[in-house]
């Protein structure tokens, strides 16, 4: 929802004129995006009729734009109110840190709910990921993570506890897992692989997240390795699409 909708769009600048090579609609998208990207969250967009009316496109053309946006999560719609400048969207980045040292970097105030913690058998797939054997026992993890309060990821992580005994009575809310593994057990990641699919939410992961079912969602896979190439931790979390962009750096060999 927006937060003020009190705040108003500026004029929006004409360009002087269209690129007859490129589709007006597509640079009518880069000039909102622009404009978008310098207004705070909860900023009230002009309507439809007033931008196709401004730079003398069709109603659809514009409403083509304005949904653009929407989609890539820029702005909101609100029923009955109008379109607003969203909330900035967070970044995945492919790093070895961790979700709270990543929101810290931004500003925000990390923090967990647990919904689930104990010790159970490895199932085929999780000894796979973590190096184990079928059945060995290994620490299960639950939790929605957050950003100043507002939920972002649910979060299932597994580690080894014959590796970390007595680990799932050391974690609780808020509570970092890669403080608690350095402090309790010297233990730091060095590497981590990722691996990265889209899927839509369903009813229980749009209910911890407190969004509609079936809105987009990232989900990552990730292993994280010791200095020694032992793997900790394997996680699979899902983010929200309309918060969150994955960003890759890539280095040429």
């Amino acid at each position: 929802m927006a937060r003020s909708p009190h705040n108003t769009f500026p004029e929006i600048p004409l360009p002087d004129a269209f690129d007859t090579d490129r589709a007006k609609g597509e640079q009518l998208r880069e000039i909102l995006e622009a404009m978008v990207r310098e207004q705070p969250p909860g900023t009230l967009l002009p309507s439809e009729r007033s931008i196709a009316e401004r730079f003398q496109v069709a109603r659809m053309t514009a409403r083509q734009a304005i949904t653009d946006l929407v989609t890539r999560g820029l702005v909101r719609r609100v029923n009955g109110a109008g379109t607003y400048v969203a909330e900035p969207r967070l970044t995945h980045g492919t790093t070895t840190g961790s979700f709270s040292h990543d929101m810290r970097l931004r500003g925000l105030e990390p923090g967990a709910r647990v919904v689930s913690l104990g010790v159970r058998p490895a199932t085929e797939l999780v000894a796979q990921r973590l190096q184990l054997a079928e059945g060995d026992p290994i620490v299960a993890l639950h939790r929605v993570r957050t950003a100043d309060g507002v939920p972002i990821a649910v979060e299932n992580t597994h580690l080894s506890a014959n590796r970390f005994p007595g680990l799932a009575e050391l974690l609780a809310d808020d509570q970092s897992l890669y403080v608690v593994l350095q402090e309790h057990w010297g233990v730091q990641v060095a590497t981590a692989a990722h691996r990265v699919s889209v899927i839509a939410l369903d009813d229980t992961d749009a209910e911890l997240l407190e969004v509609p079912i079936g809105l987009p969602s990232f989900v990552i896979d990730r292993v994280a390795y010791d200095a020694s190439g032992s793997a900790i931790e394997w996680g699979r979390s899902r983010y929200r699409g309309d918060r969150y962009d994955v960003e890759f750096d890539v280095h040429p060999s």
